[in-house]
């Protein structure tokens, strides 16, 4: 079943078409063989039959008294052309059919692609054997018949629309012309009803990207304004979600961070201690914290995707920073020097370095590979850390989830984490379009982060 199923296309567009043309063409086989197995085979019948009693009526007439006359009359009033070759024989040696021939199947087209079959039938029911059929080289009208006799061979001139009917040559025309007439329509209707869902499919993928959404109009049929409209419904609320959940924890910030500072200038009017000192530890963890829960509810919501030279961009704003911050990486860039792609620079970076901070915070060697995958772009960051379970490689791309042993994605110094780093990577790179994994580095033996994204 599934290898049947690789054979059908795999666009809406094609399978529709596929229906409408196989449709038709079913439709024209059952009409060919009704037509060629009961209509022209009955009225080819009877006008071979009609030709043949006169052939017939020829070869008993010959050497009856008064056949000379009789023959003439009957060739001027019906126009059946003949000639008696006295005392010669036709050769009877027949040449064997091909296995082709002999086969079931052409036994059954054999009447569409030989004219004169039904009138060789005829010739054999009537005992007119062995007989020969020659095309008329003067006259493209009539055909030569041999037909053995006793006193010889009789040759007739038989006029071509006295044994064919011209009807067929004329259903075969209106048979593709109908064909391609309503696969024409077909192409051109159908193309137009997927236009409609191919511009929204176009419309959801920028809008998962996180790109600029224009105004989608609403066309087509009613399948498809519906599907439109509840994809706009959809958008709305999604937006008006994103700015809710950023506005809260704005507000909540803002509420945090008045009596964090307020204990921030308590205790800087206070003694030093160690005790001071612990505290004012807390309080900067804490900024720290909100900044990411900020950083993490923001998104970026609000930045534009632009067309970046990758491979500058990430020479400039990713490993130079680290090589000032005297972490070199090890890296293969293997990009052309033009290519560039949509993405929103400040979350992209955000993303990246979050990934390699941990890769640095868990190990020492850090390899970064980017390069063109089959449409993708593809980025790899693998360390020497310990990595992760396999069992926990999908979880640490929930937020506020934290290792509690092995690796702690976001640990930083003096800092104990929240657990966003890797689900603010997550949703950049989601919201480019882009898949995130995560594997055991097979050159570092440590962590491997495979990032695809379309372009």
């Amino acid at each position: 079943m599934q290898k049947i199923k690789k054979l059908f296309p795999r666009s809406l567009y094609a399978r529709f078409l596929m229906i409408i043309v196989g449709s038709a063409l079913v439709v024209q086989i059952v009409s060919v063989y009704v037509f060629y197995y009961n209509h022209l085979d009955i009225i080819s019948k009877h006008m071979a039959r009609s030709v043949i009693a006169e052939m017939v009526f020829v070869k008993t007439s010959i050497n009856k008294p008064g056949y000379n006359t009789l023959l003439k009359e009957l060739s001027e009033n019906t126009g059946l052309i003949f000639t008696l070759e006295e005392k010669r024989r036709l050769k009877n040696n027949k040449i064997a059919d091909s296995a082709w021939q002999k086969s079931s199947f052409y036994q059954y087209i054999n009447p569409i692609i030989d004219p004169y079959n039904r009138f060789k039938s005829e010739l054999e029911a009537y005992g007119l054997k062995p007989y020969e059929i020659f095309k008329n080289h003067e006259d493209d009208n009539l055909i030569t018949v041999k037909i053995q006799s006793s006193q010889g061979i009789l040759s007739f001139e038989v006029p071509l629309k006295k044994i064919t009917s011209s009807t067929s040559y004329v259903f075969i025309f209106w048979m593709i012309f109908t064909v391609f007439l309503t696969s024409l329509i077909s192409i051109i209707f159908f193309r137009n009803q997927i236009r409609f869902i191919r511009n929204l499919s176009i419309v959801a993928e920028k809008f998962g990207r996180g790109q600029d959404v224009s105004t989608l109009k609403i066309a087509g049929s009613e399948e498809i304004r519906s599907l439109t409209i509840s994809f706009i419904k959809m958008k709305e609320r999604i937006m008006r979600q994103i700015s809710q959940r950023t506005d809260m924890l704005s507000a909540v910030s803002h509420d945090l961070r008045t009596p964090l500072t307020r204990m921030r200038l308590q205790l800087e009017m206070m003694k030093n201690s160690s005790e001071i000192e612990d505290l004012k530890s807390d309080i900067t963890d804490m900024e720290k914290l909100i900044n990411e829960y900020l950083d993490f509810a923001r998104f970026d919501n609000k930045e534009k995707s632009k067309a970046v030279n990758i491979k500058n961009f990430l020479q400039e704003k990713i490993i130079l920073y680290y090589s000032k911050m005297h972490r070199n990486i090890t890296y293969s860039l293997n990009l052309d020097e033009n290519f560039e792609m949509q993405i929103r620079k400040l979350s992209f970076k955000r993303a990246i370095m979050n990934l390699i901070d941990n890769a640095f915070n868990h190990g020492k060697k850090v390899f970064l590979t980017v390069s063109i995958f089959k449409g993708n772009l593809m980025i790899l960051i693998e360390d020497d850390g310990p990595g992760i379970p396999e069992n926990e490689r999908e979880n640490v791309f929930k937020p506020f989830y934290r290792l509690d042993n092995a690796r702690n994605f976001d640990n930083r110094p003096n800092s104990g984490g929240s657990g966003l780093g890797m689900a603010i990577a997550f949703d950049v790179i989601a919201g480019h379009g882009g898949s995130i994994k995560l594997s055991e580095s097979k050159i570092l033996s440590g962590l491997k982060v495979e990032i695809m994204i379309p372009f």
